[in-house]
């Protein structure tokens, strides 16, 4: 009987804890002791949780099953769990995210994909940055299956991007979230950058966040640049290829205190060579030079005040044309076509970002940008200048609402855009004043659900009030997939003649129909990324389709008549389609595969009725294979890119042996790399179209640069043949 009590007291005693049905607690600061208001607390193996309240004070039911994993979350610290063993008080001490977390870039992937973040968005750091020569930001894009990179004329040798079929033009490029390559800048003002100034890129597919405006049509594309407070003192890039282009770039960095730090970096190019490789006659990239400066200044009080701000400046002159022309006294004359390219661009920005103590989840920040930006050309004939003064604001706010799971971004922007262009002897000028607010509400259910909805409203002194709403919902399956649904509205207001300045390496009359209306699409989206081991090695798929559907669209008809070129409002339907996938794989360590192909349909309503769009491979695959020795002493860098044919706008109405066929043919482009390291310096050397393959009959009656049917605007291939270069790389922390 005595046995019997004493079993039935130990169960008492072990069941008086089970009563209490429930966990108190509180979270707190682990180094301030500070309450942390709206933590989330959930069991993992149920979902089931509670948030803190005002004092950082919890209650939260016990789980229904045993084992039990309690999960803590809260924006700006490291999540954390406890195992549940009978505890009925816990005091639980997150850590803040520390600056030593994010300086560990060089253990991720060269290519990464997001699958917390609820917008599709791949990220490229600088091992991928590396794996090319990557002498400017048009030519950061070569092992990239996202963005597509092409010569844009015969004449200049320049590059433009691609992204979801369209144009560069329809995707938002910003320099660190502030207006990037915009307005008169969007054919040349990639070449701007150079390629050693950039930390990383993040490409985001799709409609982007209300957040950066209204002209993000088919994704976003994001500059970060090197940072002040974590620059080397001194590096050095210097390049060398056998075109007779040559580049120098200098950084140096100092940090005063633990507050204040400056970052120089400068840049100076030049191509010398005369390059002619297809004998027709013309120089295959314009000659001349490039200087570029920029200067930022970086101030940080930890969790109070965040200040940056700097100043950019460049100068870029070109010529080019027949390979004997000297001046433009020759051309004016009509003796030797010639064209020469001059470009001024002076720029300041600054952020300011105002923290709020023991409480890391809530911000004010304020963006600030002004600059001036001048393009003079003239091709042949045809003479080109413009103007853009532009000044922008944005002020934003964010927050959460009552716990992380619910967190939000308001603001109201300000952009004033004043152009002023000349094209042959019409004028053009216009400006433009756009006051706007929005809201961005996230749910995150602790990466299981996102969604992210957003509008904004904008009223333009020209076109009256701007709506445009834009949601992105992700679904996370285990840790390591997510599968992703956007959808929403974009406008941008083209400037015809400096985005269609192709058409100027041509004889052909500009018609304009039309008085011009912004441009407008809705885009949608779906994608799937999945990460998993495959033979115990990392592997990576990803898989999207994307849909632009535009209501309005300056149309550069090219087919009407070969010898004119129309600019109209779109009459009709014109959209494009995209699937994409992907597969990073890594066999051996240090030893990375991508293989990729991408699907393009893109039509677009001419005069003769619904055409694929021109010059745009409906089909291509890449595929880039990266080896890396221990530490990185040795690194080699092979990509392969296949393009499908491309449709050529009509020349039938030119005489016989003036004509181009309908179709290009296919083609493959192959480039290596070979980097070797020392222990403060890196040498490399690589290749560009190894197999020497450049398009046959670049330019209609090359023989006759001022006759009716010169045309070095139908490129649908490389224009030079295999480059060889070489470089050094020193740096000193």
């Amino acid at each position: 009987m005595k046995k019997i009590c004493l079993l039935l007291a130990a169960s008492c005693i072990a069941i008086i804890p089970l009563l209490a049905q429930s966990i108190k607690g509180s979270v707190m600061d682990v180094r301030s002791r500070q309450p942390l208001a709206g933590a989330v607390l959930k069991w993992i193996e149920t979902g089931k949780g509670t948030v803190t309240n005002a004092l950082g004070v919890f209650e939260i039911s016990w789980p229904a099953k045993l084992p039990a994993t309690l999960l803590i979350s809260y924006v700006g610290y490291e999540n954390d769990t406890v195992t549940f063993s009978n505890q009925t008080i816990l005091h639980i001490k997150l850590k803040p995210l520390t600056l030593q977390e994010v300086e560990i870039t060089e253990t991720k992937e060269a290519t990464s994909y997001s699958t917390i973040e609820p917008l599709n968005r791949q990220t490229l750091g600088t091992k991928e940055l590396k794996k090319a020569a990557c002498c400017n930001l048009s030519e950061s894009f070569e092992t990239n299956a996202t963005v597509d990179v092409t010569y844009s004329d015969a004449l200049t040798g320049s590059k433009q991007i691609k992204m979801l079929g369209l144009d560069g033009a329809y995707t938002q490029t910003m320099i660190e979230l502030q207006p990037g390559i915009r307005g008169l800048a969007t054919n040349f003002g990639l070449a701007h950058i150079p390629g050693t100034w950039v930390q990383g890129i993040e490409i985001t597919k799709g409609i982007g966040s209300v957040v950066n405006g209204y002209e993000s049509m088919a994704g976003q594309i994001n500059i970060d640049l090197l940072k002040a407070e974590k620059a080397e003192k001194f590096h050095i890039n210097l390049y060398a290829g056998d075109m007779g282009r040559y580049e120098a770039n200098i950084h140096t960095g100092h940090k005063f205190n633990k507050k204040w730090s400056t970052l120089l970096l400068s840049h100076a190019s030049t191509i010398a060579g005369k390059n002619d490789f297809n004998d027709d006659g013309f120089l295959d990239i314009a000659t001349g030079y490039q200087l570029s400066a920029l200067n930022r200044w970086k101030f940080e009080n930890p969790g109070k005040l965040m200040a940056g701000f700097g100043v950019f400046a460049n100068y870029d002159q070109r010529q080019g044309g027949q390979t004997n022309f000297s001046n433009r006294a020759e051309n004016d004359a009509g003796k030797i076509f010639g064209l020469g390219i001059v470009t001024r661009h002076l720029e300041a920005f600054s952020k300011t970002a105002v923290g709020f103590a023991g409480k890391p989840y809530k911000s004010l920040g304020l963006m600030l940008n002004g600059r001036h930006y001048e393009h003079d050309a003239f091709y042949g004939f045809k003479s080109y200048s413009g103007k853009q003064q532009t000044a922008y604001a944005n002020l934003i706010y964010q927050s959460i609402i009552v716990s992380s799971e619910h967190q939000f971004k308001a603001g109201a922007s300000f952009m004033f855009d004043r152009y002023n262009e000349h094209f042959k002897d019409s004028a053009f000028n216009r400006i433009e004043v756009i006051p706007g607010a929005y809201a961005e509400y996230h749910y995150n259910n602790l990466n299981k659900l996102d969604i992210l909805l957003g509008l904004r409203t904008d009223y333009h002194n020209m076109y009256g009030i701007l709506v445009n709403p834009r949601a992105h919902i992700k679904l996370n399956f285990g840790k390591a997939s997510a599968l992703r649904f956007s959808g929403g509205r974009g406008m941008r207001v083209a400037n015809v003649f400096i985005e269609n300045a192709t058409v100027m390496a041509s004889s052909r009359r500009v018609v304009v129909l039309d008085k011009f209306n912004p441009e407008v699409s809705w885009n949608y989206g779906t994608s799937l990324t999945h990460k998993f081991k495959l033979a115990n090695k990392n592997t990576t798929i990803v898989a999207d389709f994307f849909r632009t559907d535009f209501e309005n669209q300056i149309v550069a008809d090219l087919d009407k008549n070969s010898q004119e070129v129309y600019f109209y409002n779109l009459r009709g339907r014109s959209y494009a389609n995209t699937f994409q996938a992907e597969v990073i794989y890594e066999p051996l360590k240090r030893f990375e595969t991508r293989f990729a192909y991408k699907w393009q349909d893109v039509k677009t309503t001419y005069h003769t009725g619904l055409l694929e769009k021109p010059l745009i491979a409906r089909n291509r695959l890449l595929a880039n294979i990266a080896y890396a020795t221990r530490f990185d002493i040795w690194k080699f860098d092979l990509t392969g890119k296949w393009f499908g044919r491309n449709r050529i706008p009509q020349t039938s109405a030119n005489p016989a042996g003036l004509q181009m066929p309908a179709y290009s043919s296919n083609y493959f482009v192959v480039n290596a790399q070979i980097t070797k390291a020392f222990k403060k310096f890196e040498v490399y050397s690589g290749v560009e179209n190894l197999f020497n393959f450049v398009q046959t009959n670049q330019i209609i009656d090359a023989a006759n640069p001022f006759g009716p049917y010169f045309d070095a605007s139908l490129i649908w291939g490389p224009v030079m043949g295999r480059v060889v270069y070489a470089g050094f790389r020193l740096s000193i922390k």
